[in-house]
């Protein structure tokens, strides 16, 4: 037989099964340009197909519809009554199907060879296909980009097998049967599903009295462990709203042992009311075994505050600077314009004042100066000033923190990859992926600290020597900054308390002193500029102390293990006693990624050569078969040997307990977080701030000269949270950036 033509129908011509067939037909329609479809099949009481008939596409007419009235734009005809078909029956004596009528003249002109691959027959997405669009999908890729992506692998669109629409279907498919049982239901079998990946994946929800989901907690098996080891200090931020249905997001966080990002929590919430905020504590405190941290940051809302009052009432409640300042815009906005010093002693009453008395004269005097002394919000803000105002906040230990800004850089990166029409299952896919972004941020400074050795300022000092051993890298460059300090400080004072000495300490061209008290016996030390107290490392008054008493390696009591590099080295129990393990896959997951490499390389290696191509593709498939015989094979034991302690999964019974998300009526549909109060005033009262001319803004650059004089609305958000030594030193540049 000519091998050339063997593509061709031809009478007589057998196949093995109606599947071959088929394909011979779907083949033979591409290869000369027509579409195909099967008219009909004959079948015999075994259900067995005696003969069937396949045709061209265009074959028949389309039938006249009694709506055609009502339509407006009705759809272009396609059938032409087209000819062409190909008959097959089965032959009993070989076992066997043969074409037995084939008509090859067509009524209509056929596709050319550069569009056969938009006929509907020659459209099918593999299913490695499907996977590369899922992962694409996950990993918030635009259907449009990874439509390209995988065009270009294949060498252009006509040979991807699929079109755009074909994609865009699939997606909207899967998410229709993501979402089978409802939003209830999806959000159910999604926990279940993580609860048997990893037993010591913890959620909990809370229904009304009409068994509807109000509020949702989870926190897997990382955010458990990485609470245990960091949970002292925690942020959490409400600001960011997620959906169509406007729940807040509620993120718990903190810092890690590297100073990034490390999430300990979740939850979306119904509402921000007092009773919401508890029961999410009370969630929350169980989750992680009813350990409290020593201090939380949250925004200045009174539900949130009544919440922790009562759930934790002993928990250190911080304000955040960020929120703090942006009310004071809105309720003082009037005072931060045309030359004033408003901000900049406002500030100075949050950041700069280390005694209280101080603290209270400059409060007062900023009272007097601006006539203030009738403001309200002045009055209660002046009411919480234990929970802002540095003086009172040295009493807590804060890490460095002075605001949720971990949570608000954690919405920046939602905002990117979230869209308000996403449904429940979407947004916990992209919910993870951004966790999981900021948890390989974790695994860049373990390579860091292991790839890299820190730059000692002075080789030879044996406490440098000692710390670099034991801290990470953000926090030994830390450390040695107050060690380079040290080296500025004189000690002017020195009082003999019998067995404690009492140091006057201050540093060259400053006025500002510190108290540094030392016992010898317990080779204890502290100063009242608390800084090790608040954030964890000595401060340089107290290095200078050690210094001048013969000290030259840091007591074990002041290194504090968050902050060390085997911070992370120890076992963690979730609340049900289990230890809690990251990976319950981890030999599977090391195993996958030795494993791909190798494969991969022998592939790339085999595509340049036909006969390795052939050779491999043989491999393969058998590799392949022997495979799927061994996992159904294992897959029984596997099912009889599942370990009964798990739970299982969620059945229809189960799932109609409860009726579904309740929703809030009368919401905004946010498709970003909400605006602060300067970014919502129009354009001309943001231009009050700003005496400059036109070129100035252009150049986007904020000049101070001891005073607020140019400021768009970007550059003053961006000043709230500057440091408050930028106010102080006249004639400084700031550099204005598009985002905070």
């Amino acid at each position: 037989m000519d091998v050339e033509f063997d593509w061709l129908p031809k009478l007589g011509k057998t196949f093995n099964t109606v599947e071959e067939a088929w394909q011979f037909w779907i083949d033979y329609g591409g290869r000369m340009g027509f579409g195909v479809r099967k008219q009909y099949s004959n079948k015999n009481a075994d259900g067995k197909i005696l003969s069937l008939r396949f045709v061209c596409a265009k074959e028949g007419v389309r039938k006249s519809d009694k709506r055609d009235s009502l339509t407006v734009i009705p759809r272009l005809e396609t059938r032409t009554n087209c000819g062409v078909k190909l008959g097959i029956r089965y032959i009993k004596g070989i076992e066997k199907y043969e074409i037995h009528d084939f008509f090859s003249e067509h009524n209509h002109p056929l596709h050319l060879s550069h569009t056969t691959h938009m006929l509907t027959c020659q459209r099918k997405i593999s299913q490695v296909q499907t996977q590369e669009i899922e992962m694409a999908d996950d990993s918030g890729i635009t259907q449009r980009a990874s439509f390209e992506l995988m065009s270009r692998q294949v060498g252009g669109r006509e040979n991807i097998g699929y079109t755009r629409l074909d994609q865009k279907n699939y997606l909207r498919t899967k998410r229709m049967k993501s979402m089978a049982y409802g939003e209830a239901g999806s959000l159910l079998a999604y926990f279940q599903q993580e609860s048997l990946e990893n037993p010591s994946f913890s959620h909990a929800i809370q229904l009304d009295l009409e068994e509807q989901i109000t509020n949702i907690f989870w926190a897997d098996a990382k955010m458990i462990m990485d609470y245990e080891y960091f949970g002292d200090v925690v942020t959490l931020d409400t600001t960011y709203s997620t959906n169509n249905a406007c729940r807040p997001l509620a993120v718990f966080a903190g810092f890690n042992h590297f100073r990034g990002v490390v999430i300990f929590g979740a939850a979306l919430l119904y509402d921000e009311s007092s009773d919401s905020f508890e029961w999410l504590f009370r969630v929350f405190l169980k989750t992680h075994k009813n350990k409290k941290p020593r201090t939380i940051f949250t925004d200045q809302a009174a539900a949130m505050a009544n919440g922790l009052a009562k759930v934790m009432p002993k928990t250190y409640h911080a304000l955040c600077s960020w929120h703090l300042m942006q009310n004071g815009i809105k309720h003082l906005g009037n005072l931060m314009k045309n030359g004033s010093y408003f901000l900049q002693d406002f500030k100075a009453c949050m950041y700069e004042y280390v005694d209280e008395t101080n603290f209270k004269e400059a409060w007062d005097k900023l009272l007097d100066d601006y006539d203030l002394k009738e403001n309200k919000w002045l009055m209660n803000l002046y009411k919480l000033k234990e929970k802002w105002a540095r003086c009172y906040m040295n009493n807590a230990f804060t890490i460095g923190m002075r605001s949720t800004q971990l949570s608000e850089s954690l919405n920046a990166d939602l905002k990117n990859c979230m869209k308000p029409n996403l449904n429940i299952i979407q947004f916990f896919n992209h919910f993870e992926r951004v966790v999981n972004d900021k948890r390989y941020n974790e695994l860049q400074g373990e390579f860091q600290s292991r790839q890299k050795l820190p730059r000692l300022k002075m080789v030879s000092s044996p406490l440098l020597q000692q710390v670099s051993e034991v801290y990470t890298l953000p926090l030994f460059n830390l450390f040695q900054e107050e060690y380079d300090k040290y080296s500025a400080a004189c000690i002017r004072e020195v009082n003999d308390r019998g067995f404690v000495y009492e140091y006057v300490v201050a540093l060259c061209n400053e006025n500002k002193e510190f108290k540094v008290t030392f016992d010898p016996s317990l080779s204890s030390i502290s100063c009242n500029c608390r800084k090790f107290e608040t954030f964890g490392i000595l401060c340089c008054h107290a290095i200078k102390v050690l210094d001048v008493k013969d000290i030259k390696l840091l007591p074990e009591q002041y290194i504090l293990k968050r902050w060390t590099r085997g911070a992370m080295r120890r076992l963690v129990k979730d609340m049900h006693g289990r230890i809690v393990e990251e990976d319950t896959c981890l030999t599977s997951t090391q195993w996958f990624k030795q494993t791909c490499p190798k494969l991969v390389r022998t592939v790339t290696q085999a595509s340049d050569c036909k006969e390795a191509r052939v050779f491999v593709e043989k491999a393969v498939e058998e590799l392949s078969k022997k495979v799927d015989d061994i996992c159904k094979l294992n897959l029984g034991l596997e099912i009889n040997d599942t370990d009964s302690s798990l739970p299982i999964q969620c059945t229809n019974l189960q799932l109609l307990e409860v009726r579904g998300l309740k929703r809030r009526n009368g919401v905004r549909n946010f498709r970003r977080r909400p605006k602060s109060w300067v970014e919502k005033q129009p354009k001309n009262k943001k231009n009050q701030f700003s005496n400059t001319s036109q070129q100035q803004k252009q150049d986007k650059v904020i000049k101070l000269n001891g005073s607020i004089s140019q400021l768009d609305e970007h550059g003053f958000n961006r000043l709230l949270m500057e440091p408050l030594d930028v106010f102080l030193q006249p004639n400084t540049f700031v550099n204005h950036q598009e985002s905070l």
